[in-house]
């Protein structure tokens, strides 16, 4: 794939008019043009709402006062010389009618440019965030990606802030080689900016850049992420797949996919895994199991909101899409959660103007193209709502399907709760338990513990048998509320997915008789 500098080079030179870089990294990505245009010998002008026209030394050009209306702005383009390529800053709001009175005649005279300014080897080129290409210009304005900044970007930056870092004795810091890596990964998914000010924080802090500092700037990054309102970075509160109970199918597949991520399965051929899509009855552990995967790789986990994805504006959600996708590829290695995306995904049809469609189409060639470790847990607990394209070959490795537990299966998960909660599971008769338990999942069995620990202390006591045994009776599990809709997706997981909780095949004893 190529890289921004091949990519504006080549857009440049072939004589496209009008480029556009939607990011939020503003400087870094002049920087990085005007890297690029001395490579090409073209000059470079950047313009901003609050200087006007300078050149890259800072320096006025073009003539016209930066309080001058924004269309003469975009007209001075017509007076600089041939080879210039034209930098606007943060120019969307100028082309948009609910924030700019005069958006069409910023439009007209930008339609008027592309048919000038490729013969004069100019180019101009739109940076700044939630740029929406307005509708005229469909066709003529050209997106580049600017990709969040890489592993040698990020190291450069973490030795650009503890440069000229002194220790309290006035000796000079010096960044420890060794725990780099492990500081270069938890800056994955910022900006330059970002990586600057949490690594500057974390030195303040902890005086080093330490384990305690690697924590700061995971935590920072958490709030970084989460503020985007479309990802989510979670901590995963379990310790791995021992944290969950039964689901031996998908556990094995787990264990297999772990040393995936390696260079060593590189070398031998393995692509990155893609994922799973787990299917199947509401409360058996679909969202837990993505949270487990992260924690048995030791990944960070990200969930993707796909709600909040979609705006109300034209384009806008797919913009959302493309920024999420952006950040995510750029944590990588990581977990990414996407929670009953039936719901998302579903029922996307022509009511908001293909909208749903169009960025459903985004998520899926992603899905399929991807090249990177970000390894996808989706779950679904509607499967006559599941789309059919996203379960054709490619999008995930494998679909689980996820049934009610059996008897053993709901004893490790009374074992693993009760233990959770600071008791002694072997103290308890959890094989009663789960044979009173019966259609019980592991939601079900997880608010009956909840409720046992309620009734013992309300008595004064400490958990008992019994306490548990009264906190099932009060529980109606959710086959006795809708049987047919779990009937239905019983047979839909045992027809189209593997089960992650196979049934165990008991041999028949043979009867003979000596008579």
């Amino acid at each position: 794939m190529k890289d921004f500098a091949t990519k504006f080079s080549d857009y440049c030179c072939s004589g496209h008019a009008l480029l556009c870089v939607d990011t939020f990294e503003k400087d870094r990505a002049i920087s990085e043009i005007a890297r690029v245009a001395a490579t090409i010998d073209r000059e470079i002008y950047i313009w901003s709402i609050s200087r006007g026209w300078i050149d890259d030394k800072g320096v006025s050009v073009g003539g016209v006062k930066p309080s001058a209306p924004v269309y003469e702005h975009v007209q001075a383009v017509l007076e600089f010389k041939e080879g210039t390529i034209c930098v606007f800053r943060d120019f969307g709001v100028y082309l948009d009618s609910k924030t700019y009175p005069n958006y069409d005649v910023v439009i007209s005279w930008l339609d008027e440019l592309r048919k000038v300014v490729s013969s004069v080897r100019q180019t101009i080129v739109f940076v700044g965030p939630e740029f929406d290409i307005p509708k005229p210009l469909l066709h003529d304005i050209t997106s580049i990606d600017f990709d969040l900044p890489g592993t040698e970007a990020i190291e450069e930056r973490i030795r650009f802030t503890c440069k000229d870092v002194s220790k309290s004795d006035g000796s000079k810091f010096e960044l420890d080689e060794k725990i780099l890596p492990e500081i270069v990964l938890a800056c994955k998914g910022m900006t330059s900016t970002e990586i600057v000010d949490r690594v500057a924080l974390s030195l303040r802090i902890h005086k080093d850049l330490d384990g305690n500092a690697i924590k700061t700037l995971i935590d920072e990054k958490a709030s970084v992420i989460n503020a985007s309102g479309i990802l989510q970075y979670i901590e995963p509160k379990i310790k791995g797949m021992s944290d969950v109970g039964g689901y031996e199918a998908i556990k094995n597949h787990v264990k297999l996919d772990r040393p995936c991520f390696t260079k060593s399965a590189r070398d031998f051929g393995i692509d990155y895994p893609k994922g799973i899509l787990c299917v199947g009855v509401s409360g058996t552990g679909k969202t837990l199991m993505s949270i487990a995967i992260a924690a048995e790789f030791g990944l960070p986990l990200i969930t993707l909101d796909i709600g909040s994805i979609m705006g109300s504006f034209i384009g806008q959600s797919e913009a959302n899409m493309r920024q999420a996708i952006k950040i995510i590829e750029s944590i990588s290695p990581c977990v990414l959660q996407v929670d009953e995306i039936e719901k998302s995904f579903g029922g996307n049809n022509d009511l908001d103007g293909g909208t749903s469609k169009r960025t459903f189409a985004s998520f899926l060639k992603w899905m399929s193209s991807r090249e990177s470790a970000v390894y996808v847990v989706a779950t679904a607990n509607n499967v006559s709502a599941l789309p059919v394209e996203l379960l054709r070959s490619g999008r995930f490795d494998t679909l689980f399907g996820f049934d009610l537990p059996d008897e053993d299966e709901k004893q490790q998960i009374f074992n693993i709760h009760i233990s959770k909660r600071g008791r002694d599971s072997e103290s308890f008769n959890t094989k009663k338990l789960s044979e009173q338990a019966v259609g019980f999942v592991g939601a079900d069995i997880e608010q009956a513990v909840k409720m046992g620990l309620k009734i013992a202390f309300a008595q004064k006591q400490q958990l008992k048998q019994s306490h548990l045994e009264s906190a099932i009776e009060g529980i109606v599990p959710l086959i006795r509320v809708e049987p047919e809709k779990i009937k239905a997706t019983q047979e839909w997981c045992l027809k189209h997915t593997q089960m992650a909780n196979p049934r165990k095949q008991i041999e028949k004893v043979r009867k003979v008789s000596l008579n």
